[in-house]
């Protein structure tokens, strides 16, 4: 069956239950609208499904019960909706089936029983919604790998053991409950440090390519850091550090239980708060270049248009005891005493050369400030308590 290219619009049940179609359907660029229930049981159409870029919402029931199809259904980067029942009972589809990166609403039933789907299916980052029924009794789909946290994990979803992979552009719904199999976030570091809070728990081994820091103490111009073991809990605003000079770092989980609350930590007359979403801050610290900056005094900048912290980041909000524009970093080890604007290991792994800020060399480091040589080349301020 062929359209011809001068169809705008196929109204609602224009088909249904036209029993005697055979061969393709193919429908044209023109048609912007195809009305609910369409091409409802029309059982006869074989070969391929394209839907035309001309069209942002697959109405409900619009082929539910069209069993023939035997090739692949191709979906336009124009699709935003696919409402309940769309594609209900088509059995006969076969191969991946790709979603579109347009694709923001999956309602109830909308693939349920297309058992001729196989291999992995990915879900958009741009996914806001998707009943958990949508893809009932698909049961030649292996995997069920989401890009965005949706609403609701549950149901039918929980039966193909959902995974997580989350990034900066991923959506993020403040209602997004459940368990999934397994989770993970990951993102592009070009400094060695910056902040992080999850809605999801940790549990830290140690081998991770990163470490994670709370904050104990807020001075005049250094926040002391204190370094995290074991679990890590949902909603913890952390500081964090590469290890090494890897640019990408990912935080993963199994069998992880989503929880959307931040617990937001007090230090001192400040709280070290944490965001899923990217936020404008008017008020407080944020980290940038290894630094912690204030973020009225970036505000001063004709440089600067307002401030954001990321998602999945973490602020200071608040003030400091004198209003510094910037807080140091330093690192405390509470069984050595020893606290550093880098990190602790620069003392026994990589310097070769002491220096206070006179430049005069030290055998070895002393109580305050001490300037590291490393074998690489690089230097480091590292603070002795």
């Amino acid at each position: 069956m062929k359209l011809s290219n001068s169809v705008k619009t196929i109204g609602d049940s224009a088909f249904g239950y036209c029993y005697g179609f055979t061969g393709e359907l193919i429908l044209p660029n023109s048609i912007t609208t195809i009305g609910e229930e369409a091409f409802n049981g029309c059982y006869g159409f074989t070969g391929d499904l394209t839907i035309p870029n001309s069209i942002t919402t697959i109405e409900a029931s619009v082929f539910w019960g069209c069993i023939g199809f035997t090739g692949n259904l191709t979906l336009p980067n124009s699709i935003t909706t696919i409402k309940y029942n769309a594609f209900r009972g088509c059995t006969g589809f076969k191969g991946n089936l790709k979603l579109p990166n347009s694709v923001k609403t999956i309602e109830d039933s909308a693939f349920r029983k297309c058992t001729g789907f196989t291999g992995n299916l990915t879900l958009p980052k741009s996914l806001e919604d998707v009943d958990y029924n949508s893809f009932y009794a698909c049961n030649n789909i292996q995997t069920f790998k989401f890009q965005s946290l949706p609403e609701v994990f549950g149901g039918s979803l929980n039966d193909y053991k959902p995974i997580v992979s989350l990034s900066d552009d991923s959506y993020i719904s403040p209602k997004a409950t459940g368990t999934v199999d397994a989770i993970s976030y990951t993102r592009q570091m070009s400094n060695d440090w910056g902040t992080l809070v999850l809605p999801y728990s940790l549990t830290l081994t140690g081998n991770e390519p990163y470490r994670l820091y709370a904050i104990s103490a807020v001075s005049e111009n250094e926040l002391v850091l204190k370094q995290i073991d074991g679990e890590v809990a949902a909603g913890t605003p952390c500081v964090v550090k590469r290890n090494g000079s890897e640019s990408e770092l990912t935080f993963g989980a199994n069998d992880a239980e989503l929880n959307m609350t931040i617990d937001g930590k007090t230090v001192g007359n400040m709280t070290f708060n944490g965001t899923y979403w990217a936020k404008e801050v008017t008020n407080g610290y944020v980290i940038a270049k290894d630094c912690f900056w204030n973020v009225a005094e970036l505000n001063k900048s004709d440089l600067v248009k307002g401030v954001k912290v990321k998602p999945f980041r973490a602020w200071l909000d608040g003030t400091s005891p004198n209003g510094a524009s910037q807080l140091s970093i330093c690192v405390s080890d509470t069984a050595t005493g020893i606290g550093a604007a880098g990190t602790i290991d620069v003392l026994n792994d990589t310097a070769t050369e002491y220096y206070d800020l006179s430049g005069k060399r030290l055998d070895e480091p002393q109580r305050g400030v001490n300037i590291v040589r490393m074998k690489s080349g690089k230097t480091k301020k590292i603070i002795i308590k």
